[in-house]
Order: structure tokens, then sequence, then C-alpha cells
């Protein structure tokens, strides 16, 4: 099994990284979509503060929780309690995380003093109208960034690879996620996009209740179908409450029986699925802060692509394919990241 940190953030918190005082550090104000023991989010903030390591940083944070409260209303309110915080911070740099925090405190400085940069955004930057279309190379404002753009052709080749090696036949890919705004972005995209599969894809409506997670989860076991699960972060219980993600995972490593794509680093380590070609919050945090350090060190935000990393991560859970009694290609062994759930 990988360890991970767990790192917790708070919602609104100052940390000077090396001796020094406030007045002396350059001040960087990351605001968050989401809640502080989300571990996406707790992956960025790890990915950022690994970049800026070794440089004196004086930063503020603000967490918009947008995914648990997902209310036009909620985002409103915090968006205001958000702009205040900073109006009192004063940044020289601003870091918006995700698409929420993005399309509202990012918009709102757009062509103005203070430098943002993005990450992991899965809207388009010319549809938050940041950037002109063809000019993401030179954005020619004070808005560049990072994008999240997951490998759903290099995932699916791999899956076939292994399902062709072991002589395995399939009809469907059934995608399955949650009914967040993240995950209604992605759909929407993947319908758009020119997404070549060997199989026929089935999009399932978006789970809002656990209950129809698992229904749908037990479908598959029954179509014989495989599965592209993304994400699991909104599912309800019958009392209206969120049930914790990994959660979700745990039962979907009891229950499904199907091979499966899975695109978060956490949910293959924990065996919801067989493999996947990983986009990390770690990497995105990484090399937006890489952005940021060009930025303090006296580069324009303007002079600074918009771009994506270059590669995911190769993963595949080995307790999975013993469960499902798949045999992994030696290729595949010596490229991916080999992990173990913790039952097997």
């Amino acid at each position: 099994m990988v360890n991970k940190f767990n790192i917790l953030i708070p919602c609104f918190v100052l940390l000077v990284l090396m001796a020094g005082t406030a007045a002396a550090g350059q001040r960087v104000f990351i605001v968050y979509s989401y809640h502080p023991d989300y571990f996406w989010q707790q992956d960025e903030n790890q990915g950022i503060k690994k970049a800026l390591d070794g440089m004196e940083v004086v930063f503020g944070s603000y967490c918009l929780d947008s995914k648990r409260h997902q209310a036009r209303e909620w985002l409103a309110q915090q968006v205001k309690i958000c702009l205040e915080k900073i109006e009192v911070f004063q940044p020289d740099v601003i870091i918006t995380c995700d698409d929420n925090a993005t399309k509202t405190i990012g918009k709102a400085f757009f062509k103005q003093k203070i430098p943002v940069v993005f990450l992991g955004l899965n809207g388009e930057p010319e549809a938050y109208g940041l950037v002109e279309p063809g000019k993401r190379q030179h954005p020619g404002e004070n808005i560049t960034g990072v994008l999240e753009r997951h490998y759903y052709q290099d995932a699916t080749a791999l899956l076939q690879t292994i399902l062709l090696a072991n002589n395995l036949k399939v009809e469907n890919l059934d995608i399955i996620t949650d009914d967040s705004y993240t995950s209604t972005t992605l759909l929407k995209f993947l319908r758009e996009e020119a997404w070549k599969t060997p199989w026929g894809r089935v999009f399932l409506p978006q789970a809002k209740t656990f209950s129809q997670y698992k229904e749908q989860i037990l479908g598959i076991n029954q179509t014989g179908h495989v599965a592209f699960i993304y994400n699991l972060e909104t599912l309800k219980d019958a009392a209206g409450n969120y049930v914790p993600s990994m959660d979700v995972v745990a039962w979907t490593r009891k229950h499904l029986a199907m091979p499966a794509l899975a695109f978060h680093e956490r949910y293959l380590e924990k065996g919801a699925a067989l493999c996947g070609v990983a986009v990390s919050g770690r990497v995105q945090g990484y090399y937006a802060g890489l952005k940021v350090k060009r930025i303090l060190g006296g580069v324009s935000a303007r002079e600074i692509p918009i771009d994506r990393p270059p590669k995911g991560t190769v993963i595949l859970n080995i307790s999975v394919a013993e469960r499902l009694g798949i045999k992994i290609p030696l290729e595949i062994l010596l490229g991916a990241d080999i992990v173990y759930d913790a039952e097997k």
C-alpha cells in the first residue's frame, strides 16, 4: 500500500516558510474551491508548498467549501467573504484551486494588478473569459495557470491491453460519477471530445445517492461491462448526509466484479478500480507553484503559458487484479506504479 501524507488545511491560515517576519516575505493567497479534509485539496496544497519550498513566503488561504454546499447562494456568500479576506491580506499573487475558485475569485481579479495562477481547471479558460482564443501560450493579461486534463485515451488503451492479454471481450464502457459540478463539466467534455475507445460508451445518470451508485455498480456486474469511475465525492445517504468517499470506495472494492478504470490516485490505491492513468493534485499544485515562483521572481503572468503537466501516472492495483483473476502483461508491470489495497 502506498502511504500518503494527510495534511489538513485550515480555512484561513497564515504560514511563514523559513525564518523571517511577515513584512519581509512575499505574500501568496490560496483560494480552495473545496473543504480542508478533501484529499484532492490536501494534495494540491502539498504540491504548491513543495514548489515554493526555500522561498520566504507568507501564505493566506480560504476554503469556499463548494463541493459539500452546491447552492449558488452559498458560493456567492463565500466569494464575498473570501474577497474581504484578500483585501485585508494584500497578496502579491493569488492562487485559485479548481473551477469554482477560478471562475469566481480568479475572474474578479481579471485585468487587475494582482497576478492570478489557477490550477485544477476542468473547464476551458476561454469559456470563463480568462484568456482570448488562441492565446494560451501568451495569455496577455494577469492570469495564467494549469489545466486539469485526464488521460482518457491512454487509460482505455491500458485497460484494453490487459483485457486482450486475458482473452476478455466486453462491449461497453459504463461511465459512472457523482452529481458534482466537476463531474458535470467532465461529462460535457467527454461527450464533445473525439475520444476513441474499443468499446461503446454508456453515460450512466450522474449518481446523487449512495444507493443509486450501488445499483449502478451491481448493474455493471450483471451486464459484464467495464467501468469508468470518476468522482465519488457528493453521494448522499437516505438522511441526506454526504457519504465519505473512502466509504464508497471501500464498498466498491468489495462489490465491483468487473475491471474498472479510475483517475484519482486515492481511488486506485484503495482498490476501487484495476488501473488508470491518474492526474495528481500534488502535480497540479507543483506546476502551479512553479508559475507562482516565476512571478515572484519578476516574470509577468502575461508571458507564462497556460498548459497542463505533460503526462499522468500509470497506476495498477495488483490486489484488484488478484481478486478478479486477471494476469498483467510484463510490459505494463514494468512501466506502472504498483499499489496494493488493504484487502486481498
